[in-house]
């Protein structure tokens, strides 16, 4: 049984957010009409005086500008909707269904780092499917870094398609 990858949340989710409040600012604004409207209030209609102030025949620099703005908020949640969930996770090699998260990767390379003669502190960075390995040497220690590439490359060698790079710098004396 093949299961769904491990996903984000949608691209959509922030702008149906941001929809679902002004929706409700708007729901609000009625009320208030309607309540100003009834005599509730004592209050005028702010729906009545925005209309009276868009009376004008000439459009104003702030109605087209807040048109444009709309216009542009309009697309952005448009293409929000269509762009697919990025991965959560790397899918393992193997017979199984396993996936790791960033985080567990980025602990594993830089404790596969640590392990490399001449390294003193090491630390990973995951972007994508980009692994930077950050670390530490201990003085005269230059060669070090190809031995941190395959000791990082030997313990994540079954996550596929993962392009590794380190960051060396030497520690002071």
């Amino acid at each position: 049984m093949k299961l769904r990858d491990p996903r984000r949340g949608p691209a959509a989710a922030w702008p149906a957010v941001l929809g679902a409040l002004l929706l409700l600012a708007f729901a609000a604004l009625l009320a208030q009409h309607a309540a100003a409207a009834r005599g509730w209030t004592a209050n005028a209609s702010w729906l009545g005086e925005a209309l009276a102030a868009l009376d004008d025949r000439r459009p104003s620099a702030w109605a087209l500008a807040g048109g444009a703005a709309a216009a542009l908020l309009g697309l952005w949640f448009l293409i929000a909707a269509f762009l697919p969930a990025r991965r959560s996770h790397l899918h393992a090699d193997g017979p199984g269904d396993l996936w790791i998260a960033p985080a567990a990767i980025e602990a594993v390379a830089a404790d596969a780092a640590e392990r490399a003669p001449g390294v003193l502190h090491a630390a990973g960075e995951m972007r994508r499917r980009r692994l930077r390995v950050k670390a530490l040497l201990a003085p005269g220690h230059e060669a070090a870094v190809a031995d941190i590439l395959e000791s990082v490359g030997a313990r994540l060698g079954g996550l596929g398609e993962l392009e590794v790079s380190v960051q060396a710098k030497e520690g002071a004396r």
